[in-house]
């Protein structure tokens, strides 16, 4: 069986959607996690050294939760016409596979790529490494192809009614755009869909221990060394916990003007 992530930045998956993500992995599964965004601070192609520093933390977090020595295979996915960057976990028999789109991420005044094309469906997200950009059309059409190429059993998402709980801009955008990409032309959820809450779990009441707290908190610790915007606690607080809002079971009705 395949899971296929959709997250905004490279943390996201770690925090919000684990032990989840890494279970699967346990069992067996093949995990995708896919990033909608590059994490960069500094807009542009400048933003690529602290992209980088970040994604040298995702591998090291995911050949933890594999159990596996740190070395990635990298490798160019052509979907629906686009290339992807994506780095696959050797040793692990090809089951766990980071996705990256290198998209611009919001920071500051700058609302970021996915609010722009959600909010001008003609504007064009230009990925930092170079690569051709998207608008909002194109970009769903990416990540419908990409479901289809990864073939999951269910996908994962953030919260697409963050905004009522104060949540970032891009895990709002982030979970709305591939949602977009899990529907049919009549509306319905394609495939099943996880929806999981984000920076308000830490409010939340503690539901995950033992073995899979412990799991939680050395993935993320091995992480954390390679963000320079962490400190050697930062978000400790939410390793005990995770929380979906909801399932959307295939065929389920799902739209923005739902929300």
């Amino acid at each position: 069986m395949i899971t296929m992530s959709f997250v905004a930045h490279q943390d996201d998956d770690l925090l919000f959607m684990n032990p989840d993500a890494a279970s699967d992995i346990a069992e067996g599964n093949e995990v995708w996690i896919v990033y909608l965004t590059a994490g960069n601070l500094i807009a542009g192609p400048g933003g690529m050294a602290y992209a980088d520093k970040r994604i040298q933390g995702a591998r090291a977090a995911w050949a933890r939760a594999a159990k596996r020595p740190n070395a990635w295979t990298f490798e160019l996915v052509t979907v629906g016409g686009r290339q992807l960057a994506t780095n696959t976990l050797n040793g692990a028999g090809g089951k766990v596979r980071l996705v990256h789109t290198f998209i611009n991420a919001a920071n500051g005044a700058d609302d970021g790529d996915l609010a722009r094309m959600l909010r001008d469906h003609s504007f064009l997200a230009k990925p930092i490494d170079g690569r051709a950009g998207y608008t909002y059309p194109q970009f769903v059409a990416m990540l419908k192809a990409l479901i289809g190429y990864g073939n999951p059993a269910f996908i994962r998402v953030h919260d697409t009614q963050g905004f009522q709980c104060g949540d970032h801009i891009d895990h709002v955008h982030s979970g709305r755009i591939a949602m977009a990409a899990n529907l049919g032309t009549n509306g319905t959820v394609l495939r099943r869909a996880d929806i999981y809450f984000d920076y308000i779990i830490t409010g939340f009441r503690a539901n995950v221990s033992g073995y899979w707290r412990d799991e939680k908190q050395q993935i993320w610790n091995a992480y954390k060394p390679f963000d320079s915007q962490l400190g050697p606690t930062s978000w400790d607080n939410v390793t005990d916990k995770q929380h979906r809002r909801q399932v959307l079971e295939i065929g389920d009705h799902w739209s923005p003007a739902d929300l």
